[in-house]
């Protein structure tokens, strides 16, 4: 991300703090099109996080947006069916019930 321009939005989405790491969503513009980056950025010796190679960018497109809230959405759902059974049944999914 070397000589872009500022952000048009950026948000710490996961931070560890033993690790000196953040993830961050960040979007900005490049030569009239804008990019949605999810990057890992790391402390640097002057206390300034810095971005990183590691990470994923892609064009930020409704397409490429829906698809990703869908993929997100569908992993919500899953979390939140697999919590509702284990709170009402006492179980978890993927684990066998001993034979009766």
């Amino acid at each position: 991300m070397d000589g872009e321009s500022a952000p048009l939005y950026e948000k710490v989405i996961y931070e560890d703090e033993i690790k000196c790491f953040q993830l961050r969503l960040v979007l900005n513009e490049f030569r009239e099109k804008v990019y949605l980056h999810i990057r890992k950025y790391f402390l640097s010796f002057e206390g300034e996080y810095i971005p990183s190679r590691e990470g994923v960018t892609m064009e930020l497109t409704m397409s490429n947006s829906f698809a990703l809230m869908d993929g997100l959405l569908e992993i919500m759902s899953d979390i939140e069916g697999e919590s509702a059974i284990e709170k009402y049944f006492g179980e978890k999914l993927g684990t066998q019930r001993p034979a009766a």
